[in-house]
């Protein structure tokens, strides 16, 4: 697992990242749940990019699920949970990496836990849920 310490402007760098991310169309291995969006927040709030190595050796669902099982991981949760510590979801902060159901072939994706719910990742961009739908969460730093 990494350790991860939140950079002293995190806010200001997460803000910049939100914006950044939303001139960029949902792409399979470039930018999806997990590595446009939930590696871009962790790298915007400690500098460490968790998505390296892994960028673009994927383009769609069906080789996703080969590069988690390549890792060990069974799934994207078990994947997320191998590299950042799980907090209770009651407990996870603004920037925290959370877990929801998803229709699709991995039947979860990530989102972001912010201060009125939570930010996912959609065909069109940035959408909300609402943080009774977070299932798992990871602490960010």
């Amino acid at each position: 697992m990494t350790e991860l310490r939140r950079l002293d402007d995190w806010r200001a760098r997460l803000a910049a990242e939100m914006d950044r991310q939303r001139r960029d169309p949902f792409a399979w291995g470039q930018h999806d749940c997990a590595i446009g969006f939930a590696a871009g927040i962790v790298e915007a709030l400690t500098g460490v990019d968790l998505s390296e190595g892994y960028r673009g050796t994927y383009d769609g669902p069906r080789s996703a699920m080969r590069v988690l099982r390549e890792a060990g991981a069974d799934s994207l949760s078990a994947f997320v949970g191998a590299r950042l510590p799980e907090v209770l979801p009651a407990f996870a902060n603004v920037g925290d990496i959370g877990i929801v159901a998803a229709e699709g072939p991995l039947d979860e994706a990530l989102c972001m836990i912010d201060a009125s719910g939570l930010v996912v990742m959609t065909e069109q961009g940035h959408g909300r849920r609402p943080r009774a739908d977070l299932i798992r969460a990871f602490k960010v730093g």
